[in-house]
């Protein structure tokens, strides 16, 4: 794992087997965490869903699918990469072809104050889920350990 990652992924910000039927209710349950630890303000989750509406995330991978949720640099306090693993996928638009459905069981939620940190955090990020056996780790794994 790229030092970038290990610098903004934080052990209270790893979210395994949530139950959730989509996007909304993966934000409420992340959301909390994030406001009461302060990394962002309220407003950061609707800055997401409205940044998802207009620019999907979701990635069809080999065996896997993923979102890349981000966006609202002006609520993040705390730069951030919160991980989702989910029991049953959720439907998300494809990045690619945004009026496809790609079927999500895990999500990394960025936060960053900089576009430039963002930007590169995003390639480091692109290179461990083109790596099938590191997404499966995730996957099964609880914490962060294994970075």
């Amino acid at each position: 794992m790229t030092s970038l990652l290990k610098e903004y992924l934080h052990h209270d910000l790893v979210f395994n087997n949530l139950e959730c039927n989509n996007f909304d209710d993966v934000l409420t349950i992340v959301m909390k965490t994030l406001t009461d630890k302060n990394y962002v303000d309220k407003g950061f989750q609707e800055a997401l869903i409205l940044r998802e509406d207009k620019y999907p995330t979701g990635l069809k991978l080999k065996q896997d699918a993923v979102a890349i949720p981000h966006g609202g640099v002006e609520y993040v306090r705390k730069n951030f990469i919160a991980v989702v693993t989910l029991k049953s996928p959720i439907p998300m638009h494809r990045m690619d072809e945004p009026t496809e459905i790609v079927m999500v069981d895990i999500l990394f939620i960025l936060g960053f104050k900089s576009s430039e940190t963002h930007l590169d955090v995003l390639r480091q990020l692109m290179e461990v889920i083109q790596n099938q056996q590191l997404m499966t780790e995730i996957k099964n794994k609880d914490s962060l350990d294994h970075f």
